[in-house]
């Protein structure tokens, strides 16, 4: 472990000389010249998560959205559930793993809420507890609903994936400092220099630092350090070895609770948790992607990624109210995870070819991903002094002498075949995949036993060009994920699923400069965990429930005239639990039936640019018992952008004025309890430079 986390300090000390020889070379030789890449935000890139292959957005029968780092920085965005509003059907859900590592809800279909762990895609590669760092990101692409052709699973309700940044054939780089209310800070350098123009070899150093927001009275820094070596001969192949390092001390925050089915009426800022440490958490990932053409027309494509995560948690939550207590107090409890251990090993290999068969052409997509993560967790439950949220008296949470552990096991080893066929015949054209998977999972305390399962899950789709700026499409697909639970006997609980019909259409106007897509979707869950009636134990689960989401889904992306810039996404989402032993036809928590989010750039000129966004929802469910409910709100933002060209480069001022409004609201709550309700900041404001050469 100790190599490991040495492991991106070493390449980097390895670059760095061979970055600073190739500056000094370029005052010698022919310079390639800078390279400055802007993608229009309605320009979406070709993205494969969905087909197996890159294919253009009116060419993808799926509901795909791509959110380009362009998009994230002019909006003023620092985390993942921002960079999310963006997309239609996406919803913010509560975690406690400081504000890097953020849950998410898409098309009502409950994931990650409840299990400690975050999972997101990195470059197509299933992640636990991976980090949003803004520098390190080239855009984030969304595919809502199940049926990802890529990685190791097809998640019930869609996948996030963050596609980070790769060193380029071109000499360029940026920093950044930016700071704003409650203590944010952030800084970043990005370097890329081409090493050799003659052997086509590049390499790209990032480095950043990162304070959060304290206005709830949490530490949350990040350190961290990308850096990558690329090496190609023009078509015929690519090659990159990348190594990324973070380091994040942050405290949990478990936010407020609900009195009387609203949340407690206290200010937003009430801070309960009073760990004796923060917490703690380190990643190192080491990547190595090849792809190579075997043909004209055939590519062979090679990923491995490796992950080791060391990580201490200590978080003091609020527990059940204390009967015969006075109104508003509540029992606490406090975590504690010394030295857990996370290992992620994940290899993919996949063959993609075009071929003119009986006068259709064919896409086709062969792989297959061999997943292995393993988790160590020790863990001691300690009872805290009880508080309360009216009159609250403090004091930290004191360590004892000595602890009683228990240690939770998550092993997961999983092989996946994925077949995929993109046939295309004049305006029409069908996708037919097969996906299986054979995985092994272990969950639980010492003893319980693992579950071994099989599962195929076909994917169908027909789209049909109406012209050459729009296209309709109708798709079936389907997915799984483990259920991170086991039962009253000691057994692992088998994933749950998912299945999801859906219709959609797609648009291009205003020249390509302006994307349009609007679906209607029914998707039903099964294998959704529900608590075991014969036990009194809160971790003991069954499988006894089903889920249902059904609605319609718009966005609207890019240049609406010359001067003004838009991004528009809106959700109807109507998400309930069907049969299940505890809750039956109740609404599924953090899913609001509206949704809303809307941004507007007005460029006055080529200097500056002032954005306008609002975001809203309406009432949710905070708990699956549906016993308290968030309030709707709606949320105005402001932000200014000056760019002048100086010095042979590019300079950037922004300031950003957040919630302009000051308004009160919530933005997610946890799923199975109501004492976890995460309020919203209030108005805060934020500057930031950027230099770009």
């Amino acid at each position: 472990m100790r190599h490991a986390f040495h492991a991106a300090p070493a390449l980097c000390a390895c670059l760095l000389p061979s970055l600073a020889r190739a500056a000094e070379d370029g005052a010698r030789e022919p310079s390639l010249g800078t390279v400055t890449i802007q993608a229009a935000e309605s320009a979406a890139p070709a993205s494969g998560l969905a087909t197996g292959s890159p294919a253009a957005p009116l060419d993808t029968p799926a509901s795909v959205t791509s959110v380009p780092a362009e998009l994230i920085r002019a909006q003023g965005a620092t985390t993942l559930q921002e960079a999310l509003r963006n997309v239609p059907g996406a919803q913010a859900d509560s975690g406690f793993n400081g504000s890097r590592s953020q849950f998410f809800v898409l098309r009502g279909a409950i994931a990650d809420s409840g299990t400690g762990a975050s999972r997101v895609m990195r470059d197509g590669v299933r992640l636990s507890n991976y980090p949003f760092t803004p520098a390190f990101v080239e855009r984030v692409d969304v595919l809502r609903g199940p049926g990802a052709a890529i990685g190791v699973r097809s998640e019930p309700g869609g996948t996030v994936d963050i596609v980070t940044k790769q060193p380029e054939l071109g000499d360029f780089g940026s920093a950044g400092l930016g700071g704003g209310s409650h203590g944010a800070l952030d800084t970043h350098l990005d370097i890329n220099r081409v090493l050799s123009a003659e052997q086509e070899l590049a390499a790209r150093v990032i480095a950043v630092h990162s304070s959060a927001s304290e206005w709830r009275h949490v530490p949350d820094r990040l350190d961290g350090l990308k850096a990558g070596i690329a090496k190609s001969d023009a078509d015929r192949y690519h090659l990159r070895l990348g190594v990324e390092y973070t380091d994040q001390t942050y405290r949990p925050d478990f936010g407020l609770p609900g009195i009387g089915g609203r949340p407690a009426a206290v200010p937003p800022d009430l801070q309960l948790s009073e760990p004796w440490s923060d917490s703690t958490a380190r990643n190192t990932i080491v990547d190595l992607h090849g792809d190579a053409a075997l043909s004209a027309t055939a590519r062979m494509l090679f990923d491995y990624t490796r992950l080791r995560a060391h990580s201490t948690s200590v978080r003091q939550s609020l527990g059940p109210a204390v009967a015969g207590a006075p109104p508003g107090t509540f029992s606490r409890r406090l975590a504690y995870e010394p030295g857990t251990e996370r290992s992620i090993d994940a290899l993919a290999t996949g063959i993609t070819s075009v071929h003119e068969w009986a006068g259709m052409r064919h896409h086709l997509f062969a792989g297959v991903d061999r997943y292995t993560e393993t988790l160590d967790q020790r863990s001691a439950g300690l009872a805290s002094p009880a508080i309360n949220v009216y009159a609250p008296v403090r004091g930290p949470a004191v360590p004892p002498p000595s602890f009683s552990f228990t240690t939770t096991t998550q092993d997961l080893r999983s092989t996946v075949l994925s077949l995929q066929d993109r046939v295309e015949w004049g305006d029409w054209s069908a996708v037919a995949g097969l996906r299986t998977t054979r995985q092994d999972f272990l969950y639980g305390a010492a003893g319980t036993a693992g579950i071994r399962e099989s599962d195929t899950s076909p994917r169908l789709a027909l789209l049909r060009k109406l012209s050459a700026s729009d296209s309709v499409y109708v798709a079936y697909s389907t997915g799984i994920a483990p259920n991170q639970a086991y039962s009253a006997s000691g057994q692992s609980l088998p994933s749950r699923a998912s299945r999801q019909y859906e219709a959609g259409w797609k648009a291009l106007w205003n020249g390509g400069r302006l994307q349009s897509d609007l679906a209607v979707y029914r998707l039903r869950q099964t294998h959704l965990l529900a608590d075991d009636p014969s036990t009194p134990n809160i971790y003991d689960k069954t499988i006894a429930g089903t889920g249902r989401s059904q609605g319609i889904e718009a966005s609207l992306s890019g240049d609406l005239a010359r001067r003004i810039g838009v991004a528009f996404a809106y959700a109807y989402t109507d998400a309930r639990y069907g049969a299940n032993a505890d809750y039956p036809g109740r609404r599924i928590p953090n899913v609001a039936r509206h949704a809303l989010s809307l941004w507007g750039q007005y460029r006055w000129s080529a200097e500056h640019a002032t954005g306008v966004g609002i975001q809203a929802q309406g009432s949710r469910r905070a708990d699956i018992a549906n016993t308290t409910t968030l309030p709707g709100y709606a949320r105005v933002d402001l932000s200014h952008t000056w760019k002048h060209r100086m010095g042979g480069g590019l300079l950037e001022l922004q300031v950003a004025l957040r919630n302009v409004f000051d308004k009160a609201y919530f933005v997610s709550s946890h799923l199975h309890v109501s004492n976890y309700l995460t309020p919203g900041p209030p108005r805060n404001i934020y500057a930031s430079a950027g230099y770009s050469f």
